[in-house]
């Protein structure tokens, strides 16, 4: 099976000491939702693609331009003037890949990053919020570097419970190997594309890497757009409603 997934790179980028987001859909959509912004706000550069005979065949059309279904973005090392240098780089899909495939795909990404020498891994993950009126940022890690970072900027370790998918191999396997794996969950509404879930786990990301800037502005902008998208369709709809609900494009270009 590890055979048949092969990470290609369309041109050789530099990314010792960046770190590695990995944004696949979850509770809410809030990390495909956090990762696209991501990348639309740094203006990242679509670098490689994650490549599997199990993966969906279909192409995610983005400025008329067909992209395979994992992609690998990148952008340049943001340097402040105090020498400490900021790059980032995230592996975006729009769809989960099937149980069998979950495993060696994350053997796949740990083996990337530690031959790209990425710093450390961090996922992005929604979670059932417990009062969806204070939604909250929790971190799971996987060595103690990675708590001291959840402990500098005061983020909630979670101490009990289940991740499943990517990220929950990815965060096994980070404490079998010793590597550094950060999951960033966010609480989220779980009946629709919560963007004001992303937009905490963006904040977050924000605070722990102040090279970044980015405004999440426009993303809670969004969000009371979708809101108000979602009343409107709850009045309107049936009993039984649809299982999905026409939402901006933009979000998942």
């Amino acid at each position: 099976m590890e055979k048949d997934i092969k990470i290609l790179e369309y041109k050789e980028v530099d990314l010792s000491n960046s770190i590695l987001i990995e944004a696949f859909p979850t509770v809410g959509l809030v990390s495909s939702i956090a990762g696209h912004f991501i990348i639309d706000q740094l203006k990242l550069e679509e670098i490689g693609t994650i490549h599997s005979r199990y993966f969906m065949p279909a192409a995610v059309i983005h400025k008329g331009i067909p992209s395979p279904p994992v992609r690998i973005y990148a952008g340049k090392k943001n340097c402040e003037p105090e020498s400490i240098c900021e790059q980032i780089v995230v592996i975006i899909s729009e769809f989960m890949p099937t149980v069998d495939i979950i495993h060696p795909l994350g053997d796949a990404i740990l083996a990337w990053a530690k031959k790209k020498k990425c710093s450390f891994i961090v996922t992005l993950e929604g979670t059932h919020a417990l009062d969806p009126k204070k939604l909250k940022t929790h971190g799971v890690a996987s060595t103690q570097k990675m708590k001291d970072v959840l402990k500098t900027h005061t983020i909630e370790e979670t101490q009990e419970g289940m991740i499943t998918g990517i990220t929950g191999v990815l965060l096994y396997e980070g404490v079998r190997l010793k590597r550094d794996v950060l999951c960033l969950l966010a609480e989220a509404h779980t009946s629709y594309p919560d963007s004001r879930a992303a937009a905490l786990l963006v904040e977050t990301l924000d605070r722990m890497l102040p090279g970044m800037k980015i405004d999440t502005k426009p993303l809670y902008k969004e969000a009371e757009q979708i809101e108000q998208k979602i009343r409107a369709f709850i009045k309107q709809a049936q009993p039984t409603a649809p299982s999905t609900v026409q939402l901006p494009t933009h979000m998942y270009g």
